[in-house]
């Protein structure tokens, strides 16, 4: 199933109260998630585990401050392929196997290929990162980043949610 199909799964409100409450704490176990829905460690259990059966949840994740560890900058790079499907191999190679693309995706828009990618310094990302993918590219656009001005909103997105489900 592609991201643009619909799901024929629907969360019910404890569903989103177990996503939401993962999301904010991956620490969270069963037992207090059971306490806050007044239900049991096993109806939990089964919960979360048709979530993950469903590809809903996939695995708990912690948020990283990458500039703390000494990765002060980062940039969305987005490009096209320029010789055809050698240069696409060659791109989609680089992609996978350059440790400071963080995360990557191909796109339907102005560039075929979309990334973020975190460096020591702007320098380091231009020389290292950014002169590798231009041989097998054309239109590179890098955007680095400045200040967030919106960090991930997820409790907000699951709001939106119950309201779609309220709304049908």
């Amino acid at each position: 199933m592609t991201r643009l199909e619909v799901r024929a799964y629907v969360p019910d409100e404890i569903d989103l109260f177990i996503i939401g409450k993962m999301i904010e704490d991956c620490s969270v176990t069963f037992k207090q998630l059971a306490k806050l829905t007044r239900s049991d460690q096993r109806t939990i259990r089964k919960r979360y585990e048709r979530l993950k059966k469903e590809g809903i949840v996939k695995r708990a994740t912690i948020e990283v401050d990458w500039s703390g560890l000494g990765l002060a900058a980062t940039a969305f790079i987005g490009t096209a392929t320029s010789r055809g499907e050698e240069s696409r191999k060659e791109l989609i190679d680089f992609i996978q196997h350059e440790p400071r693309v963080l995360e990557a995706y191909t796109t339907l828009g102005s560039h075929e290929y979309f990334m973020k990618v975190l460096d020591t310094n702007i320098e380091n990302l231009r020389s290292e990162v950014c002169n590798e993918l231009e041989p097998s590219t054309m239109g590179l656009s890098t955007s680095v980043i400045v200040k967030s001005i919106k960090p991930p909103d997820h409790s907000g997105l699951l709001a939106y949610i119950k309201t779609l489900r309220k709304s049908k």
